[in-house]
């Protein structure tokens, strides 16, 4: 069947083949991402210079604007990856300094933007 298939619809079974890759693979990452940031651990993790805004931004649930200025980001600027060491080193301060920063705007986001409840 799957040879009758190939010599009648080779362009078909091409495109289903690179269409089922492409629904496993964003399936794959999709449930992968839900996983790993819904684990308890990975939630309002303490700062590591590791880290970068969005990691943080993930951790904390917040979105990246309202993070920005506790991580000294202008707000055109996108932060291209830049780990928490070099913006720390960058502006002066430690990560526990940061690390201040980063509570209080987490503390006035979900102040100001409490979550629905079920």
């Amino acid at each position: 069947m799957i040879r009758e298939l190939w010599q009648h619809n080779r362009v078909a079974m091409i495109g289903f083949v690179v269409a089922l890759c492409a629904v496993l693979y964003f399936g794959f990452q999709t449930v992968s991402r839900t996983i790993y940031w819904n684990d308890p651990a990975h939630q309002d993790q303490p700062l590591a210079g590791w880290m970068t805004p969005r990691y943080v931004a993930r951790s904390y649930a917040i979105p990246p604007d309202a993070l920005g200025p506790a991580l000294y980001l202008p707000k055109d600027v996108k932060p291209l990856r830049r780990s928490l060491d070099a913006i720390a080193q960058d502006n002066d301060v430690t990560l526990d300094q940061l690390q201040d920063r980063i509570d209080a705007a987490v503390t006035t986001w979900r102040r100001t933007h409490p979550e629905p409840h079920s």
